[in-house]
């Protein structure tokens, strides 16, 4: 495999990272399974979204009390069939928009069940990229897990998109990709955190699950099984 960083970076350029996404953080998941005791179990979450520009924001304009609006129905486009009666729009757009789903994986532990941590891979829009709305909510669900003490680790191996990192650890936002984790113990939190730059080797991580429980992540082999899987440098 070609230097990983710069195959990130192919990936990245191609706007393939939504596909890229799913198979490295699988090819991770693989990786963690077997450091796992057996009432560990790793799940990956899937959530479906639906991406569009964002708007600018509202104008003052205001629409006058009375419009006059000529009906036309274009013979191919059935998203605009307006059935006999009906009260012609005064507005008809169409604006461009791509569903998509993002993957997170999650360790839970029987037999409660329990989110004991969680591992996020950002996508673009998590940075903000494409759509603000989605960085929210992204950044809503981080502070979630960390106020409910799940063993966090979020992983930015993008370069695009704004770095929305915890005060703690904003000095990673030097490199041009980086992953920190948050482990809460004793009334503390404790961060740890890796940044890289282009000619560096991406980092092997020691990730704390539980006080008596960590495991390695390996973002090269876990990469390796990736590209391997679906032959990536060939792609880009």
């Amino acid at each position: 495999m070609e230097n990983p960083n710069t195959l990130l970076s192919k990936i990245e350029t191609a706007h393939l990272w939504a596909y890229f996404h799913k198979d490295w953080l699988l090819s991770i998941r693989s990786l963690l399974r077997p450091q796992l005791p057996p009432h560990y179990f790793v799940f990956v979450e899937s959530e479906t979204l639906l991406v569009t520009p964002d708007a600018e924001e509202p104008s003052s304009a205001v629409l006058p009390d009375l419009s006059l609006a000529r009906a036309e129905r274009p013979a191919d486009d059935a998203g605009r069939r307006q059935l006999p009666g009906a009260t012609a729009a005064v507005l008809e757009l169409d604006e461009p928009c791509e569903v998509f789903c993002k993957y997170m994986l999650l360790i839970r532990r029987a037999p409660e069940n329990q989110v004991v941590a969680a591992l996020e891979l950002l996508s673009p829009s998590n940075k903000g990229l494409g759509n603000r709305w989605d960085r929210e909510k992204h950044l809503r669900k981080r502070n979630a897990f960390l106020e409910a003490g799940v063993s966090l680790l979020e992983i930015d191996a993008l370069t695009e998109g704004e770095r929305v990192l915890p005060t703690s650890v904003k000095y990673l936002a030097r490199f041009q990709r980086n992953a920190w984790s948050a482990f809460h113990h004793d009334g503390r939190r404790s961060l740890r955190g890796w940044g890289w730059n282009e000619a560096d080797p991406l980092p092997f991580i020691s990730w704390t699950i539980e006080d008596d429980l960590a495991v390695l992540v390996d973002l090269t082999e876990a990469m390796e099984h990736a590209c391997d899987f679906n032959r990536w440098e060939d792609l880009v």
